[in-house]
């Protein structure tokens, strides 16, 4: 479906804190509508009422969202749009009022809890530390510190989603398998049943092989060649059923969709970042 008028909306994003949960929360909604229908313009840190008055007139038209904590600037920005003609929406608002409602619990209505460096954060600092230093066959003697262990031949997406893992406070290593020299000995040796295998369609590998080297001169090599892509991906997966590992097709997905599997195949609980 066209964007009405063939022109492109603007989205104002308020935010008292830093923005990242509203650019998050906003951008995953859009996605169900035509691209480039939207132009996001973000407003973090818009913590003061002079502030707020200040930047909605600067706005002369378009639509704006926030996920104001605070009650007096979520009441004024509403009074400041409408003197606007600007339409606005809470969209945090209804959620903290319905859990509010649902368990007799009283919301703090501050933006600084967002921010503290508790545990969970300094757990997704150590989790990312843990990715770096154990990112495709690093440090493969330390596997049994791994909560997930990625396997896969090269470039179907290991590491991007042991880094998505990581900052969602997950310790991910991430393991390259080369068929034909067999598992790496420790990988051999691990006994946890915490190990997930990527794979992708070879046609798709291919691509993105050849786009990874385009332009490097490496002569008469297979790295890309679509007969030895067909046979390493065919060797790879004969290897993951043997282990009886979970397999996750990687092809098209993206990161945040094949991470979700990921954690779904090992039972892991989804961990909420709280970061705004």
């Amino acid at each position: 479906m066209a964007k009405r008028g063939g022109r492109r909306h603007s989205v104002h994003l308020f935010s008292d804190s830093s923005g990242n949960l509203i650019e998050h929360l906003i951008g995953a909604v859009l996605t169900q509508f035509p691209a480039n229908a939207f132009r996001i313009v973000t407003h973090p840190f818009v913590n003061t009422e002079p502030l707020l008055r200040r930047t909605v007139s600067q706005i002369d038209k378009g639509i704006v969202c926030h996920a104001l904590a605070n009650s007096t600037l979520k009441a004024l920005i509403t009074v400041e749009c409408a003197r606007r003609q600007l339409r606005c929406a809470d969209v945090t608002g209804p959620t903290v009022q319905f859990l509010e409602a649902a368990t007799g619990l009283r919301a703090a209505l501050v933006p600084k809890p967002l921010h503290v460096l508790d545990a969970g954060y300094m757990g997704r600092m150590a989790a990312l530390e843990f990715a770096m230093q154990h990112d495709d066959n690093r440090r493969l003697e330390r596997l049994g510190d791994a909560e997930v262990v990625l396997v896969g031949v090269s470039r179907v997406s290991k590491s991007p989603n042991a880094f998505f893992l990581a900052y969602r406070g997950y310790r991910v290593a991430n393991v390259a398998l080369v068929p034909s020299e067999g598992l790496p000995s420790p990988l051999k040796r691990h006994r946890r049943h915490n190990v997930v295998a990527l794979t992708m369609q070879p046609r798709r590998l291919a691509e993105i092989r050849r786009e990874r080297f385009a332009g490097w001169d490496l002569g008469n090599f297979a790295y890309a060649d679509m007969p030895a892509v067909i046979h390493e991906v065919r060797d790879a997966v004969t290897i993951y059923e043997k282990k009886r590992w979970p397999v996750i097709d990687t092809t098209n997905r993206a990161i945040e969709e094949t991470s979700t599997l990921i954690l779904k195949a090992l039972n892991l609980r989804s961990r909420i970042m709280r970061d705004a």
